[in-house]
């Protein structure tokens, strides 16, 4: 029961910090939602914006294996990234941040059985960003 609450917590928490992302990127401040998406991603999944730019799609999956986060959880995480990840840019940093969430997005729908419509837009973005190299 600690652990369920706990998490429950922890979930509200990620939605609040989500939603504040949100909040500050439609008040044009860009910079201040990529720091908090960069402070959330160290404290509830211990992943750091280098190791983010960096780690590979196959490294990241066994990273998520091992971790075994909970549905709800890597959805946030995806979310996170997306969010660190847009506007989307054509660099290296940017193009891995993409590629994970792509993966986050996969794991959610392959293992985890789940769905949403505004994972299905991110990724339409994502997919239209890297075969065109530009987005709407």
């Amino acid at each position: 029961m600690i652990r369920k609450d706990s998490l429950l917590f922890e979930i509200e928490k990620l939605a609040q910090v989500l939603a504040k992302i949100i909040g500050l990127k439609k008040e044009g401040k860009v910079k201040e939602s990529h720091d908090l998406v960069n402070n959330a991603l160290v404290d509830y999944f211990a992943l750091n914006e280098d190791r983010l730019d960096s780690i590979s799609t196959d490294e990241m999956s066994a990273l998520l294996k091992e971790k075994n986060f909970p549905t709800e959880k890597l959805n946030y995480l995806a979310n996170l990234v997306f969010e660190r990840a847009h506007p989307f840019e054509d660099t290296p940093e940017h193009i891995n941040r993409l590629h994970v969430v792509l993966l986050l997005f996969n794991i959610l729908e392959r293992d985890h059985r789940t769905q949403s419509l505004d994972n299905l837009a991110k990724r339409e973005m994502i997919d239209h960003f890297l075969n065109n190299q530009q987005y709407e």
